[in-house]
This record gives structure tokens, C-alpha cells and sequence, in this order.
């Protein structure tokens, strides 16, 4: 298993905003490119009027195959520039975005 995780920090009082539209306008795209959202992660356990929450999606894909098939794909779709390029930064502090694997499997998963 491959996780890709969203690491976002919303500008303040945008917290919510952001969920949401990431929800409605980036995920619809990304399950359709065969990622499985597993966490929605929300730091602090509260929506801050003020104040910059950080926002933590973890998705889940079973090989590198299907991670490297599901950048081609996003690469190809304007609707991922768009909410990267023009919807999101209004919402966005920082993002950081990160592909992991369990420790263990990396002997099967460098065996390309």
C-alpha cells in the first residue's frame, strides 16, 4: 500500500471553506483516478473563525503502478490545474503533499 497524503494549511478562517470545496471540487477527481481517501484529518478538533487550521487528507493506493497512473491522469484533466491553479490558493497558507509506504514493503515495491 501507498499512501499520498494532502498536508494543508488553511489561511485563517478558512479552515472550513477549504474542507469543503476540497471535498466537492478535489475529490470527486481523485477517486475517479483510483485513490481512496481514507483520512480527513483536522488540526485543532475545531473550526477557527481567526485562526489557521491544518487540514490532513491520507489517500490509499495498492501499488506504484496505480500512483504513477493516477498522476498521468491528473496531469491530463484541467479540472486538477484549475483547483490547484485558481480555486484553492485563495483558501491555502501552505500545502505540502507526500508519498509514503509502510517500511516493510519497500523491498517489494523497489523489485520494479
Amino acid at each position: 500500500m501507498i499512501y499520498v497524503i494532502d498536508d494543508i494549511l488553511a489561511k485563517p478562517g478558512q479552515g472550513q471553506a477549504l474542507y469543503d470545496a476540497y471535498m466537492a471540487r478535489y475529490v470527486p477527481g481523485a477517486e475517479a483516478r483510483g485513490m481512496t481517501l481514507q483520512h480527513r484529518l483536522v488540526e485543532p478538533a475545531m473550526w477557527l473563525p481567526e485562526g489557521s487550521n491544518r487540514l490532513i487528507f491520507i489517500w490509499a493506493q495498492p501499488h506504484a503502478g496505480a500512483v504513477w497512473g493516477a498522476k498521468h491522469s491528473a496531469r491530463m484533466d484541467p479540472d486538477v490545474d484549475r483547483w490547484w491553479q485558481e480555486d484553492a490558493p485563495p483558501l491555502i497558507e501552505t500545502r505540502q503533499r507526500y508519498t509514503l509506504a509502510e517500511a516493510e514493503t519497500l523491498g517489494v515495491l523497489d523489485n520494479v
